[in-house]
């Protein structure tokens, strides 16, 4: 994504400026516009340098941290670890409670795989965890809970944002406690409560799932998984972080990972502090968002943006069109109104010209 501040269109006919980079590059010290917005190697290899909290669990070079059969898994040179398919899946040595995971996958026409989540026991993988499923659905009009981005077989995307085969998809799978939140692509497609999927064999919504066990019940603390499911499937820059709390939508109290959008109250979820704004100069809650810097109120220290990993308020690295946010939300300046569809447009404006 170009670093140019100049106007351009977003997918509705409106306009935004990228003025908000101005103070993004001043909260990070006055550095090159070029290091306020890196590239995801360049965020890999920071992780790995200074970690803000993050483990790394693949670096490109080695698969220390996992058990697996060489034959299942190979590492790159490109820095991405590769299946063929088949051979067996890939587990985390250690088991992780309430974190983020971030991975990015590739998939091949017809890819069936997954990324495992507190996943109890080994042997009972299937009733001991959720599978946060990588299938290629490309294009695919109506997703459902087998499609990419679902929690499989029990909670379908909100949208289809999948990337086409061959291209390189992100995962942001936040677990804390009962809750579960998954962004695909800088898309927030999962907002979950387990505490819903209280019955054995029986989704929220009533519909049926294989699991022999309610989901509410199941273990917080489990290992990662990647699967390997008959098509080739390719991982990388995998790390996770521990988390200790959620955010709050700083209006309506509703919890979520930092950076994710509360649609109802137009902010997004951030610890419950105050900030000073750098571009507007009030003291607000964190959270709320600055029209004159056209920018998020967020910390700068300790936070990074739930979908791509960079400092709160600066253009996410992981929007493809329009103006996104750290946040993973995009603000239209025709409607005055952020939105966070990808590729759609803004849903707002797309509803008035149907009206006209």
């Amino acid at each position: 994504m170009s670093n140019d501040t100049s106007k351009s269109k977003c997918n509705c006919g409106g306009s935004s400026r990228r003025g908000f980079l101005k103070s993004a590059a001043a909260a990070a010290g006055g550095v090159s516009l070029a290091s306020v917005i890196p590239s995801r190697w360049a965020q890999a290899a920071e992780a790995k340098k200074n970690p803000g909290g993050w483990e790394v669990l693949f670096d490109g070079k080695k698969l220390d941290k996992w058990d697996y059969r060489p034959k299942a898994w190979q590492v790159r040179d490109d820095g991405s670890v590769y299946s063929p398919g088949r051979g067996g899946d890939m587990f985390s040595k250690k088991k992780y409670q309430d974190f983020t995971l971030d991975i990015e996958f590739k998939m091949s026409k017809g890819c069936n795989s997954g990324v495992f989540v507190r996943m109890a026991s080994r042997k009972d993988w299937l009733h001991s965890s959720m599978e946060i499923q990588v299938l290629d659905s490309f294009g695919k009009a109506k997703v459902g809970k087998h499609d990419c981005g679902a929690v499989y077989d029990a909670l379908a995307p909100s949208v289809n944002a999948a990337r086409k085969a061959g291209e390189w998809n992100r995962y942001f799978i936040t677990c804390f406690k009962n809750r579960v939140f998954v962004s695909l692509n800088a898309i927030e497609i999962i907002d979950m409560d387990l505490d819903k999927w209280d019955t054995a064999h029986k989704n929220a919504d009533g519909s049926k799932n294989k699991f022999r066990d309610p989901l509410k019940k199941l273990t917080h603390a489990g290992f990662f998984a990647l699967q390997t499911h008959g098509k080739p499937v390719s991982y990388r820059n995998i790390r996770v972080k521990p988390l200790t709390s959620l955010g709050k939508c700083p209006s309506c109290g509703k919890e979520g990972p930092v950076g994710w959008f509360c649609a109802k109250c137009k902010t997004v979820c951030a610890p419950p502090v105050k900030v000073k704004c750098k571009e507007c100069g009030k003291t607000v809650a964190a959270g709320t968002y600055c029209r004159k810097g056209n920018l998020f109120h967020l910390p700068a220290e300790g936070v990074e943006c739930a979908n791509c990993g960079n400092a709160p308020g600066m253009l996410c690295e992981m929007g493809n069109c329009g103006y996104a946010f750290c946040s993973g939300v995009r603000y239209c300046e025709k409607c005055k109104k952020p939105y966070a569809n990808r590729g759609a447009g803004c849903p707002t404006c797309a509803k008035k010209k149907e009206k006209k």
